[in-house]
């Protein structure tokens, strides 16, 4: 949806619940924020891009020697209480899209009632709960890596829904138990060759906090189909459905986490990763390794043709060796070393691998060092 309409939409939002709510004279609190990357990756790969995600047209590698496309982004984020109640957010990034471009573009923008300070109801563009960090993914500041694990955080490339969620937290005991369900949603996500078009969405998501560990649970469906952006044909519409599940365990000096996904659309695929590090002062050092399986085809769908299977093949396990420093306020620093395998009969997600050729059991390295900052 066009920036313009959403705040139409939103307004008119707005003024219908604080009438009802009966707002306080006073003005709105408006409160301003932001946060940002700066950085650039180098892959030993010569013959594919070294891409994060795959509305990332070109990256490290064959289209570029050293790239910024991976990891640069600039954010802006406004909030609003209106009244104790009501509350609303919007959240602009500029990163690169498959338009080749830093256009700004919504990654939130609802509108929020809160019933009591433990449950809320929000309608408009909200973040799909599917992992520990989905709240904060495009904030690199929060997390310890230059970017979350490419084999499992690929998986679910959508990052927001259109529509209407709602959250209850509790306390048990000495934990806490939070309750976010997507009542619906739908989203579309623009590559350079296509489109995917998502709706009828839905998904329940549970975390419990207990001390230092965090345990996260979540599934999801959806149906989903995918427009050919040159000859205007859209796909038939498949049903998704997604379960993921992750651990943290943080008890100050050091980390250890842990998160799974499993995905099954006309394919079943999952995906997994492991990380740790250890803080010493300003510098936290950490390892991950991360791993995706092939994509075996379920029964009950039309017998694959070479190229569906290629295509649902994108198998590679990464080991990462990386260190954050975090060398002022609200800044750090971060340098990060990868080691990516590709499967015995994969070219993984490496993007733009000129046709006919093969990278099948290859090995290859990337180099990535990244500013990220918030203010």
């Amino acid at each position: 949806m066009a920036i313009g309409n959403y705040f139409i939409a939103l307004l008119g939002i707005f003024a219908c619940i604080t009438n009802a709510e009966a707002a306080e004279p006073d003005q709105p609190k408006v409160t301003f924020g932001g946060f940002g990357s700066l950085g650039v990756s180098h892959s030993s790969m010569s013959m594919g891009d070294y891409t994060l995600d795959s509305t990332i047209p070109k990256g490290a590698g064959l289209s570029e020697d050293w790239s910024a496309t991976n990891d640069t982004r600039i954010a802006g984020h406004l909030a609003a209480k209106f009244t104790p109640k009501v509350s609303a957010v919007l959240q602009l990034v500029a990163e690169y899209t498959a338009e080749n471009s830093y256009k700004p573009e919504i990654e939130w923008a609802n509108v929020k009632y809160a019933f009591t300070p433990d449950a809320y109801i929000r309608v408009g563009r909200i973040a799909v709960p599917t992992f520990l960090d989905s709240d904060n993914r495009d904030v690199g500041y929060t997390y310890v890596w230059i970017h979350p694990p490419v084999e499992l955080y690929r998986q679910l490339a959508i990052a927001h829904s259109d529509g209407v969620d709602a959250m209850y937290r509790v306390g048990v005991g000495e934990a806490v138990n939070t309750v976010k369900a997507i009542l619906y949603g739908e989203n579309t996500l623009e590559r350079s060759a296509s489109k995917s078009i998502s709706k009828d969405m839905w998904g329940i998501f549970d975390t419990i906090e207990y001390g230092p560990t965090t345990t996260h649970i979540g599934y999801q469906e959806r149906l989903s189909a995918s427009e050919n952006l040159q000859t205007g044909v859209t796909g038939a519409w498949v049903r998704n459905s997604d379960l993921s599940v992750g651990i943290q365990y943080d008890p100050g000096n050091w980390f250890v986490m842990s998160e799974w996904l499993q995905r099954k659309s006309t394919t079943k695929i999952s995906a997994m990763y492991v990380s740790a590090g250890y803080r010493i002062k300003k510098f936290t050092p950490y390892l991950t390794y991360a791993q995706n399986s092939p994509g075996s085809f379920l029964p009950g769908f039309p017998p694959p043709s070479s190229n569906s299977i290629r295509l649902a093949n994108r198998a590679q396990s990464t080991v990462s060796l990386g260190a954050r420093w975090d060398f002022m306020k609200n800044t750090d620093f971060k340098l990060q070393y990868d080691q990516v395998k590709l499967s015995d009969s994969s070219n993984g997600f490496l993007a733009n691998v000129p046709a006919g050729v093969t990278l099948y059991g290859e090995k290859f390295h990337v180099i990535s060092a990244v500013v990220d900052f918030v203010f």
